[in-house]
This record gives C-alpha cells, structure tokens and sequence, in this order.
C-alpha cells in the first residue's frame, strides 16, 4: 500500500507542478519543453522521498522483539524466530530485536536475536 501511496503521490507532484504552469504560461512555441522537464525532476524527487518512507521498517511484515531481564542468577534471552521454515526463501520478515540483561557478575548471561534456522 506504501507503494501505491509513493507512486500516486509522484504522479500528482507532476501534475501539481505542469498544469498551472501549462495553463498560466503565455503559450510560446512550445511550453512544455521546460515545463515537463521541471515537473518531471520534481516528481522524480517526491518519488524519491515517498520510496523511501515505503520502504522503512514498521509497515506490515515486521516483528518487534523487547527483551528486558535483571537477576543475580543464569539469564537467557532469545528473540526472533527459530526452529523449522525460520529461514525459508520467500518468508523474509523483516526483525527488530532489542535486548537488554543486567547482573550483578554471579550469573551467566546468553542472549540471542535474529534467525537461528
């Protein structure tokens, strides 16, 4: 949908940019060998711009993994996925993992994120 969203958005910069402009120049031989150039380099910025908020993490597809663990004891965190298809071709889920573990130097800490297929 981000896509779309980026690909609408560039179509109406070109046309927010060339139809007024089309419409409020003098006429000339021949306006619109500057006024697509220039609209065409202002859609292909906002194209630019709208792509790369599409392809940011947070959309549909993305797992967000908050770990937090305090003790004076073994302490074992895992985040991601793991175990059978974690790593199957076509799958691909994007992963944010954030983990955090604290003690006070009698335990053992292990922590682990991301996929371990």
């Amino acid at each position: 949908m981000r896509w779309l969203v980026a690909v609408v958005g560039s179509v109406g910069a070109f046309l927010a940019v060339s139809v007024p402009w089309a419409v409020l120049s003098d006429g000339g031989d021949d306006p619109w060998d500057v006024i697509g150039p220039v609209a065409g380099v202002v859609a292909a910025g906002v194209l630019a711009a709208l792509g790369w908020w599409a392809s940011q993490a947070g959309g549909a597809g993305t797992r967000r993994v908050r770990q937090s663990a305090r003790g004076g004891s073994n302490i074992k965190q895992t985040g991601g996925s793991h175990g059978t298809g974690a790593g199957s071709p076509g799958g691909a889920v994007r992963e944010d993992v954030r983990q955090r573990a604290r003690s006070d130097g009698n335990g053992d800490i292990d922590q682990v994120g991301g996929n371990r297929a």
